[in-house]
């Protein structure tokens, strides 16, 4: 145990990144990784932790995923903080979760993040989680292996405090790229980040930087920026740790009103802006610089533009082309109703990345979601409509059911319905 704080103590740096060979490498650590949804696609996923509760972890949280998905990035959000889930309601989201055979599908918000909360599964969302550490960690463990993730270029856990057994969990079973410790400025903030640090770096973990949040108010009239908690003790403890700080955030009644109206994605503000730019460096993008949105949609159409009921049997799809949230191109593409199989190899081919429609067959949305396809089905009505309603996120909660899959792809439906559930 010495001879290991001896060897981390002289390097300075996290395990992740040296390359020395110490006692603490002599063994081979065993794999506790939980495989993703063969389905799902999640390119980097972002802890969000801290020594101790009440320090605003699931505000970061909420906020990141905001900030990057403005900027045309694919975030979501797995909501670890199983006992005191908080997420759902940041974003209005009080629908329940929904799935079929292949996994299940996250609540979705209005600007298009993904969100898996265990809020999302109980019976009422005031209903407590009276749960033993094992039943917990599963749960955490099942949001990842078990839930459809689609195409994420930023996943984001929102951790319970402390150094417990979801900590542990997450960093044991997830591919944890990286962890943003938050914090506030009261004096015994050295020993809370050095918890987080040292937990961070015993599990291999790298560490982007540190958050302040509750840093000051500022007064509305002067602008003088007032210490409520004291004085900050941040950068010595960031300067200790060699961690770059990442934001400081204000306690300002604007945050506070986007949560509790549940009205996140419409807040605006500064404080995040630099953790935000060293996430995006990660994916190789420039600072300030923004992922362009590009979607093709394709929705099963019944020559006036309603969407069909059987996605292998529909004769033509009507293509939306989507630059940054808006329409650029709209075109019918003729599909012969060759069936499932012809049917899919066109949506890959035309490169499709989001497939709506009424009633679909396993086989078919298995294809699809293969290829990278977003499937949602259980839709009716007018196709631009659908689409519009995919768009600003309502779709799922007002029209689409992912519990709308065939399991026999030849059996008729009704226009524009489904019946086989």
């Amino acid at each position: 145990m010495s001879e290991t704080y001896e060897t981390q103590s002289s390097c300075g740096d996290s395990c992740s990144s040296c390359q020395a060979s110490c006692s603490s490498r002599s063994k081979e650590k065993d794999d506790f990784r939980e495989p993703l949804n063969p389905y799902s696609k999640v390119k980097k996923v972002i802890g969000i932790v801290s020594g101790k509760g009440g320090v605003g972890k699931s505000f970061v949280t909420s906020y990141l995923s905001v900030l990057l998905n403005r900027e045309g990035f694919h975030t979501a959000i797995l909501d670890a903080d199983i006992t005191g889930p908080s997420i759902p309601k940041a974003f209005g989201i009080h629908s329940k979760a929904q799935g079929n055979e292949l996994g299940i599908f996250p609540a979705i918000s209005k600007k298009g993040v993904k969100i898996m909360s265990v809020n999302l599964l109980l019976e009422t969302e005031d209903t407590p989680v009276i749960w033993r550490g094992p039943v917990i960690a599963g749960t955490v463990k099942q949001f990842w292996s078990d839930v459809l993730w689609d195409d994420v270029d930023y996943m984001f856990v929102d951790m319970p405090p402390g150094t417990g057994d979801v900590p542990l969990t997450v960093f044991q079973s997830l591919p944890v790229d990286g962890v943003i410790i938050v914090t506030s400025p009261q004096e015994l903030v050295s020993m809370i980040v050095s918890k987080a640090v040292n937990m961070a770096e015993a599990m291999n973990i790298p560490i982007l930087g540190i958050v302040e949040n509750y840093s000051y108010l500022e007064c509305g009239n002067c602008g003088e920026k007032i210490s409520v908690f004291g004085t900050s003790h941040v950068e010595e403890t960031a300067e200790k740790y060699h961690l770059p700080v990442l934001g400081r955030i204000p306690i300002h009644p604007s945050i506070a009103e986007a949560v509790d109206k549940e009205q996140i994605e419409e807040l605006n503000g500064p404080w995040l802006f630099d953790a935000a730019d060293a996430l995006k460096a990660m994916l190789g993008e420039k600072k300030g610089e923004s992922k362009k949105s590009f979607l093709r949609i394709a929705i099963p159409t019944d020559g006036n533009n309603n969407v069909f009921g059987h996605f292998g049997k529909a004769a033509e799809f009507t293509l939306y082309e989507i630059k940054d949230n808006e329409l650029v191109g709209k075109a019918i593409l003729s599909a012969a109703g060759e069936g499932h199989g012809k049917t899919v190899e066109m949506m890959k081919r035309e490169k499709i990345n989001v497939v709506i429609c009424g009633g679909i067959g396993m086989e078919a949305m298995e294809g699809l979601m293969t290829g990278g396809i977003l499937v949602i089905p259980g839709t009716s009505g007018d196709a631009d409509v659908a689409a519009a309603a995919y768009l600003d996120g309502s779709l799922q909660e007002n029209g689409g059911k992912a519990t709308c899959v065939c399991q026999d792809g030849e059996h008729e439906h009704k226009e524009g319905s489904c019946d086989c559930h």
